[in-house]
Formats: structure tokens, C-alpha cells, sequence
């Protein structure tokens, strides 16, 4: 193949160029649109931190490659970068449709699907803003995930856009003629792993010691703490525990120089080894076999460590440390951690993040506890509730997991950086008997009231009344002191189907804390509270995406809702929406709610409580708009309770 052949193969394209220039099909081996809310959120927050950056300088921001083979009639067959392709052609559409912002000429999307007919038609209406009822409900939730980031970053829609159009770079790359596509497709999808970036973080780091010694208390140290989905204190040998964490297992070492000399104990290979041959053995943790007679439990973390990494670097720096692992190493390359004190202070988060950060339990249920030891032959540790106060554990892991479903993408877990830094300053600390420092619990009482001001924090703070238009910084509501707002925007509410997935989750966390504290009562409208009270217990928090109303836009055998002096908004009414999986929101979207009830009363668990709120009611409908005004007011009341006074009244 000539040079410029090759050229003429590998291309940059921008996003623009992308859309206006070819037809691209996707293949019938290619599995569905598949990305969730993490991932869509995640491409849309890479792209406006880099318009951000980027505003003044135009940098081109490349955004990975796109594999294609070239059909007989010219069309491209996309082999790798489907997934980003159709999320890009879902953002152009929200774009054009809820905003109305030109698009450079871009009038259609060029992309299509063989033998998926729903699909193509979906990615199409969308576009052209005419939905069907038949649509693809994944491709209709990557629209609201798209537009309600872009509700929440309102100022900045127009600096995207250009952006996204202009500098945003993709590579199409062109197989060759003779290319085995499904051999070639396989490959693609089993590609070997890639050395981690915080292993060159490790090796960059231990560069900066002196000894043999420093290194390899270094590695020990890292290693224990890369493995997210163990406790800390497994991943040493049961013989040297105490020594490092105390008799109940609490205790952090105060300084590189302690924890040199307890962690000599733990190794046991003495030879010099050099840079290449710690990366090349990649050990995520201790590899000693523990106590036949232990069992680790089945914890799995909320995030993975190289964004635990950057949470300790925010933590320690106390600036606005971006919390995207892709910059990981561009991001300690820019504040340069002392290597030393950087991993006496990872290893004591670390301790903090087992003991009080929430974790998944089994792969069903929200979990926080703490590890406590036993000098017991048969059973040498156990797992307890974090806090001793069983109610107040209880409400933590229902108000932890109301924010980690709330943010589920890593680069928005400030409530978790918030968490981590309030634990990180507020543990006290004390002498023991044997002279060593030891960490106490922290307050339970203390740590639930600060995340429930946190809750309030990043509500009024973001949902708030805003002189100059602009909500509070999620680094401000996590280190400043900012004076918040007293009002809701109610606008927020007015938002149809692209209300915050946070404000329905803060609503059904503080339903849930009204109802087990018994402090609703019945009133004179017409939801049934004991209704509502049998299904409580079967309410946790879960990965919800979907904003439903309630009475369907387009309903099965009755007419639609028209707006009113009651309702203004009609259907889109917040006192007719509630979030809910994405499953069941495409089997019932068009239901009536008697059916819709009749579905989730044969359910075990309790997708949202403001949900059951509704379905509480003998009638809900366009003869009932009373109804849904009425559980709007109370709604909004509720969802707005807070310590200082607040204008909660209802804009109906």
C-alpha cells in the first residue's frame, strides 16, 4: 500500500465533517446501542471540560477512532466506535431540538442500522423531533441523559456546541479491501489489557525515593490499597495486622517513617528490584494466602483506584483537583504529591473509605460496615454495622446510596470527595497505652447531619434562586462556604421528562426519613398512607434513568392530558413524573395508571416512593388534575425541607 493510500485510509474528521460527509451502517453483528447514564455523562463532561480549557486556544480534542470497512456502494460498515458515533448523533439532536441551535450544517444523521428497523427509526425521530411509540428505549434515554446535563449547564449549551462541532476530532481509519471482518471484529473486542495508568503513577512516584527500603514499603503499601473491593487490612497476613492497624484494626501510621519500619515485617524478598520489574509484576494487592479459616466477604467498591487516587489528591491539596481518571497522570504531573506523605495519607483514606464510605454487598444490597477483629483460632474477624447507632446506619446507607445513584458517573462524585474529606479532617485521634495513635470511630450522629446539609448544599445550591444565573460550583458546595440560596427555582420542576435524576432521588430519600419517623399524616387529600406505608420497607435505591409520567403522554385508551389553570404544564407536570428503571418505563410508557398499578403492586421492591405516592390515589387522570396539583404542593414541600425558613410555595 502507498503512503498515500494509507492517508487517504486514516482520517481526522471533526464532528461536523463526521455527520455531514458519508453513510455508515451498523452491522448486524454489532450488538445493540448499549451505553447508560455513566457513559453518556462521562463523554458530555470530557468534552465541556475540554471546551472549558480549551475556549481561547481551539484545541483539537480527539475522542478515540472509528473503525469502518468500505462496502462495494461506499457506504461504511462500522466495525469499532459505534457506541460513541450514535451518542454523538443523539447529543446533535438534543442540541437541535431542545435548544433550536444550528448545527453547521449538519441536517441529518447519516447513520443507520442493518436489519434493525426500530433503531433506524428511533435515531431519526429523535433527530427530527417527532418520537414514536415504538422507539428504542435506550437511545431515548441517552436523549434525556444528554438533556438534562444540558439543563444543568445551561450557560454553557452554545460554547459546547461549537466545540463538540469544530474541535472535537474522531480518526476513521479504513480496513482493508480483504480484511476477515468477524475475524477482525473478534479481535477488536479481545484486546490484550493495558499497563493501568496508576501503575505508572506507582513507578513514577517510587522513582522520587532513595533507598530500597522507602521502594518497597511503597509498593507493599500501594498494592494493599489498589485492591477496591477488599478491605484494606486483608491484604496483609494475619501476623502483622496489629502491628499496622492496632489491636482493632483503626489505626493509621502517622508518618512514612512508621510505616517503613512496621512494614519491614511484611516482606519477605529483600532483593533489589528496579522500576521495569515492579510494573512488569503488576500486584494489585498482597498476594499472601490468608487464614483458611477467613472469608473476605463479597464488597464490591463505587469506584475504582485511580479515581480513589485522585480523591486523596483532592483531599490532601484541598484544590479542585478534576476527579476524571483518563488525566490521572497529567493530573499528579500538575500538583506533584510528595511521594512520602502522599501515601501515608492514601493509606489512611483508605482505612476511612471501608469504614464509612458505602460499599455493594453481594451484588444486591447497599452495605456499610466496618471490619472488626477476633482473637479467635476458627473466625479471626467479622463484619459490623459502621455505626452503632443501628437507625442512624440504616439512614446513612439509604442517604449514601441516594447520592452515588444521583452521580453515577466517577467524575461527578463530589458528595463522595465531600464525604471523604469531612472524614479525612473531623476523625479525631488519640494516644493508646502503648504510646501509638490510634483512630476513633467518627460520630455517627456528626457524619449523618453533615451529608444531610450536603444533600441540602448541592440542592439549593445547584436548584436554587441565582441572581446572576449561575449555580454554586460543586467544589465551592464541597470546601467553601457559600451562602445559598432560600427558594427553589421552580423552573428546575418545569423541566418534563429532563428533571434531575437528584431532585426525584433527594425526594425519595426524604420521603422515606418522613415515613419511617412517622411524621406524615393523613390529611384531607386523597392519597391512602397506609398504602404507602406497606410498601416502604420494600424501597431501596437503585441505577434509575427514566423520568415517567405517570399518566402516559400517549395514553392506551383515553384521551391525552391538556394543560390547565391547574396543571400549566400539563402531562409534563413534576407532580406527574417520577423516576423509575429504564425496563419498566418501556413496558407500561403508555398505560393507564389503574394498569400500571396493578403491575407494581405484584413487584417485592419499591422502585421510587413518590411513585407509590401516586399510585396511592383512588384517581389519577385528566378528571383528577385536582389530585395531581395537590401531590405536586406536597411533593415540593417535602422535597424542600431543610434547617432555615424557606419559601416553599407552589408556582400552581
Amino acid at each position: 500500500m502507498t503512503n498515500n493510500q494509507q492517508d487517504q485510509n486514516i482520517l481526522e474528521l471533526s464532528v461536523a465533517d463526521l455527520f455531514k460527509q458519508g453513510q455508515y451502517i451498523i452491522p448486524i453483528y454489532q450488538r445493540n446501542y448499549a451505553w447508560g447514564e455513566s457513559e453518556v455523562e462521562q463523554l458530555l463532561q470530557d468534552i465541556l471540560d475540554s471546551a472549558k480549557r480549551d475556549n481561547t486556544t481551539h484545541t483539537a480534542y480527539y475522542i478515540g477512532s472509528l473503525v469502518v470497512y468500505q462496502r462495494e456502494n461506499g457506504t461504511f460498515e462500522t466495525i469499532d466506535g459505534q457506541q460513541r458515533h450514535t451518542t454523538l448523533g443523539i447529543i446533535l439532536s438534543v442540541l437541535t431540538n431542545e435548544f433550536s441551535l444550528p448545527l453547521n450544517d449538519v441536517t441529518r444523521i447519516n447513520l443507520g442500522f442493518d436489519s434493525r428497523h426500530k433503531s433506524n427509526e428511533t435515531l431519526r425521530s429523535l433527530f427530527n423531533g417527532n418520537l414514536q411509540d415504538n422507539e428504542e428505549r435506550t437511545m431515548r434515554s441517552a436523549y434525556q441523559v444528554v438533556n438534562r446535563f444540558f439543563v444543568n449547564e445551561k450557560n454553557s449549551v452554545t460554547l459546547f456546541k461549537d466545540f463538540l462541532l469544530n474541535n472535537v476530532k474522531i480518526l476513521r481509519v479504513i480496513v482493508p479491501q480483504d480484511t476477515d471482518l468477524n475475524h477482525y471484529f473478534e479481535i477488536m473486542n479481545n484486546r490484550g489489557e493495558q499497563l493501568e495508568k496508576h501503575e505508572v503513577l506507582k513507578a513514577r512516584l517510587m522513582d522520587s525515593l532513595d533507598t530500597e527500603a522507602q521502594r518497597l514499603t511503597f509498593a507493599k503499601t500501594w498494592d494493599a490499597c489498589a485492591d477496591m473491593n477488599l478491605y484494606v487490612q486483608l491484604a496483609y497476613s494475619p501476623k502483622v495486622r496489629v502491628d499496622l492497624f492496632g489491636e482493632q484494626w483503626n489505626r493509621c501510621p502517622q508518618n512514612f517513617q512508621e510505616l517503613e519500619c512496621l512494614t519491614e515485617k511484611t516482606i519477605t524478598n529483600k532483593g533489589a528490584s528496579v522500576l521495569a520489574d515492579i510494573i512488569e509484576q503488576r500486584c494489585y494487592h498482597n498476594n499472601s494466602v490468608p487464614n483458611n479459616n477467613e472469608g473476605s466477604g463479597t464488597f464490591s467498591s463505587i469506584i475504582n483506584f485511580s479515581n480513589f487516587l485522585l480523591h486523596v489528591l483532592r483531599v490532601t491539596t484541598k484544590q479542585d483537583v478534576p476527579l476524571d481518571d483518563k488525566r490521572l497522570l497529567d493530573t499528579f504531573t500538575d500538583y506533584k504529591p510528595d511521594a512520602q506523605s502522599f501515601l501515608v495519607a492514601l493509606l489512611k483514606c483508605r482505612i476511612l473509605f471501608d469504614r464509612y464510605i458505602l460499599k455493594r454487598e453481594n451484588d444486591e444490597d447497599w452495605s456499610l460496615k466496618k471490619i472488626r477483629p477476633y482473637q479467635n483460632k476458627n473466625v479471626t474477624f467479622s463484619y459490623v454495622n459502621s455505626v452503632t447507632d443501628e437507625s442512624q446506619n440504616a439512614q446513612l446507607v439509604m442517604l449514601l446510596s441516594m447520592f452515588h445513584v444521583s452521580f453515577p458517573a466517577l467524575v461527578y462524585k463530589h458528595w463522595l470527595n465531600a464525604a471523604l474529606n469531612y472524614l479525612y479532617e473531623k476523625t479525631e485521634s488519640k494516644i493508646s497505652k502503648d504510646g501509638t495513635q490510634c483512630l476513633l470511630f467518627v460520630d455517627g450522629a456528626d457524619y449523618l447531619s453533615f451529608m444531610e446539609k450536603l444533600s441540602d448544599r448541592f440542592f439549593f445550591g445547584r436548584f436554587g434562586v441565582f441572581e446572576s444565573e449561575s449555580p454554586t460550583d460543586y467544589f465551592d458546595l464541597t470546601f467553601g462556604d457559600p451562602v445559598l440560596p432560600t427558594e427553589l427555582n421552580f423552573s428546575y420542576l418545569q423541566q418534563g421528562t429532563a428533571v434531575q435524576n437528584f431532585i426525584f432521588n433527594r425526594l425519595d430519600y426524604l420521603l422515606w426519613k418522613t415515613l419511617k419517623a412517622n411524621d406524615l399524616k393523613q390529611s384531607e387529600e386523597e392519597f391512602d398512607l397506609t398504602y404507602v406505608n406497606k410498601r416502604l420497607n420494600g424501597f431501596s435505591f437503585t441505577f434509575r434513568t427514566s423520568v415517567e409520567h405517570y399518566f402516559p403522554q400517549h395514553p392506551l385508551g383515553s384521551e391525552p392530558m391538556s394543560v390547565s389553570g391547574t396543571l400549566p404544564d400539563g402531562v409534563d407536570s413534576f407532580g406527574n413524573l417520577c423516576l423509575i428503571s429504564r425496563s419498566d418505563n418501556s413496558k407500561l410508557s403508555n398505560y393507564l395508571p389503574i394498569a400500571k398499578k396493578e403491575h407494581y403492586e405484584k413487584a417485592t421492591t419499591v422502585e421510587s416512593l413518590k411513585q407509590v405516592f401516586m399510585m396511592s390515589y383512588a384517581d389519577w387522570g385528566i378528571d383528577s388534575v385536582k389530585n395531581i396539583k395537590d401531590h405536586e404542593e406536597m411533593m415540593i414541600k417535602i422535597l424542600c425541607q431543610k434547617e432555615s425558613s424557606l419559601n416553599t410555595k407552589s408556582p400552581l
